[in-house]
């Protein structure tokens, strides 16, 4: 890797955090993190095949997410302003490039320190050290490029949300008088 490139992967793992709330540790190579914008939950098992109108409806009911005591769902309440969104997707950018320079500036003195070493096991243990420490940073600094992304998507999708119900709103804020249409 060069001093300015880190092997950010295609698709995140799931958090060890996310792993254990859902008890899911030990299939962890299974699940991978669902994209920014995407509001899925990463834990559900995909159907084999796709659902087909000729194929008899499992005969067990779908689990329900769990509501609050209005029977609202989590975080149904919560609102925050896009502006305020787009503010912490700029902060997790400048986290990210502050990250990414020093994570990848590893590679010359790893390339010193294995030639120094050559021919001695110790050589072999750094080069797999700095293998392992490219691909954690490269999740690091992806995880961190995916929560600005998040971020920037929520602060969208309040602004298309606002829009949309102002929109529905428009020609209903005139009042109605009994000589319209006359």
């Amino acid at each position: 890797m060069s001093d300015q490139q880190l092997p950010i992967p295609d698709e995140l793992p799931l958090t060890p955090d996310e792993l254990k709330k859902r008890n899911l540790e030990f299939a962890s190579s299974y699940y991978s993190a669902p994209p920014a914008d995407s509001y899925a939950d990463p834990t559900v098992p995909k159907p084999l095949q796709p659902e087909s109108p000729f194929q008899p409806q499992s005969p067990f009911p779908r689990p329900q997410p769990d509501r609050g005591p209005q029977g609202q769902l989590p975080g149904e309440r919560l609102r925050i302003e896009p502006g305020i969104l787009n503010m912490a997707a700029g902060r997790a950018d400048e986290i990210f490039t502050a990250f990414k320079k020093p994570a990848a500036s590893l590679d010359e003195p790893t390339a010193t320190a294995i030639s120094a070493l050559a021919g001695w096991q110790s050589a072999a243990g750094i080069r797999e050290a700095h293998k392992r420490w490219e691909k954690q940073a490269g999740t690091v600094a992806g995880w961190i490029a995916q929560i600005a992304a998040g971020l920037r998507a929520g602060a969208l999708d309040y602004n298309k949300t606002d829009a949309a119900v102002e929109e529905s709103f428009r020609g209903q804020s005139q009042p109605h008088s009994a000589l319209e249409g006359l």
